[in-house]
């Protein structure tokens, strides 16, 4: 009796650390961590496309990154403008959510009048 306890305990505990590995995994980015997917701009919707140039017109040295928040896709865009590092927050649909400076420096073009 002792055994089958203890294989189904084992079993268990096997079960749930591949279950919360899977979570995980599936997960494209949390952007707490910083490790997102790049993507060229040819990958980044047009909505989303759209609204970034809309925004930030002056801005140069832009590379995309695809992740997830709260289960949902973003896309960030991190670019030079003025001189400084941002890196700015898309929803697929467009949507602006959110702007925040890197302590990354100048890209190397380092103007983005």
């Amino acid at each position: 009796m002792k055994k089958i306890v203890l294989a189904a305990l084992l079993l268990t505990s096997i079960s749930a650390f591949a279950f919360a590995n899977g979570n995980v995994v599936s997960n494209v980015r949390t952007v707490a961590s910083g490790d997102g997917r790049h993507i060229s701009a040819s990958e980044v919707p047009a909505p989303v496309m759209e609204s970034f140039n809309s925004r930030f017109p002056t801005a140069t040295n832009v590379s995309w990154e695809v992740e997830r928040e709260h289960g949902s896709r973003v896309y960030e865009a991190t670019f030079t403008q003025n001189g400084k590092r941002f890196k700015a927050t898309f929803a697929p649909d467009g949507t602006f959510l959110g702007k925040e400076r890197t302590n990354s420096g100048s890209g190397s073009s380092g103007s983005g009048s």
